[in-house]
């Protein structure tokens, strides 16, 4: 839950943000050079790196931490604290914001990263104090809600693009 107005990044912050995301994802590029050849020379299928990113947030949040004085380790399931807020580190192929279903989604902060196939990442960005009703109903039949970006434009703040282009798309 947000502790009062909503503190802006610095450039600092968001210089230290880009530098943690591109340096993880730069790993990650690294590892899955290395582990393709491995996985086919045993006649395993490489897993994606889709696959790969999905437990890869908690490396990203290491590295806020030690690029951003101001962010520290989060609590219970809230991946990130800064300065009193929560904040969630979300990692989504090609664009957009999905979250579990069962999330209960009451003002944290998300940094999201948006990446390409090729591991490259296409965007940062922030979700500034998400509110429940942005994102889509819980459905039976998914696991998953997606951010609609027609309520919550107003609180998204892009910290890095490979184009001009919304970081929803």
């Amino acid at each position: 839950m947000p502790t009062g107005p909503r503190l802006q990044l610095t450039d600092d912050e968001r210089n230290g943000i880009t530098l943690a995301v591109q340096s993880a994802f730069l790993e990650l590029r690294n590892l899955d050079a290395r582990i393709v050849p491995i996985s086919e020379d045993f006649g395993f299928t490489p897993p994606s790196a889709g696959i790969i990113a999905r437990d890869f947030s908690r490396t990203i949040e290491n590295a806020i931490v030690q690029h951003c004085a101001s962010f520290r380790k989060g609590e219970g399931h809230c991946d990130l604290q800064r300065m009193g807020d929560e904040w969630e580190v979300k990692i989504c192929k090609d664009g957009g914001l999905t979250v579990d279903q069962s999330k209960v989604i009451a003002g944290e902060n998300y940094i999201v990263v948006n990446y390409r196939a090729d591991t490259a990442v296409k965007r940062i960005w922030v979700l500034w104090e998400a509110q429940d009703h942005w994102f889509s109903p819980k459905a039976a039949n998914s696991d998953a809600r997606a951010l609609r970006v027609d309520g919550a434009a107003g609180h998204i703040e892009t910290i890095f693009s490979e184009m001009n282009t919304p970081a929803w798309a």
